[in-house]
């Protein structure tokens, strides 16, 4: 497969031979002379990371390692998506969307669904939950201006 038709595709613009070189540091004769002959793993690495592409999925597109040797890996040192626990996924992908704000109250989600004691965590009442969530509202990076209030539905 053609690395920059791939490139393009994949990040949904226009990748050159002009920006392959300005990612790895060397001139566009250089880069163009690289990704014609056949790029290195390494070069495929370095233009994944700028491009915010998984590396990942570049070495198996471009048949430096398999799905299978990934998977491989997984099984035996980490964790499948399909294996993983939901309130674990959604707990990730939570701390990876927003890791500056939510982090710590993740990790006291993370310890209390676990059943680990969290000291110090206290339920909160009604009036306090909506205050706070009235005073998040207000907070200038809220996600959009509270419009009604919170009500509980007349019927679940």
């Amino acid at each position: 497969m053609d690395v920059k038709r791939w490139f393009s595709e994949t990040t949904r613009s226009q990748i050159t031979d002009a920006r392959i070189a300005e990612i790895l540091g060397v001139t566009r004769k250089t880069a163009n002379k690289r990704v014609n002959e056949g790029i290195s793993a390494d070069d495929l690495i370095a233009i994944s990371k700028a491009l915010k592409i998984n590396p990942v999925i570049a070495l198996v597109e471009f048949d430096f390692i398999t799905y299978d040797d990934v998977s491989d890996y997984l099984d035996s040192d980490g964790q499948l998506i399909a294996t993983a626990e939901p309130a674990h996924l959604a707990i990730e992908l939570a701390r990876k969307l927003n890791p500056a704000t939510a982090a710590p109250e993740l990790d006291e989600l993370a310890a209390r669904r676990s059943n680990k004691n969290t000291p110090g965590v206290q339920p909160l009442s009604d009036t306090e939950l909506a205050d706070a969530i009235r005073e998040a509202n207000e907070q200038p990076q809220a996600a959009h201006p509270a419009t009604e209030e919170l009500t509980e539905p007349d019927h679940p």
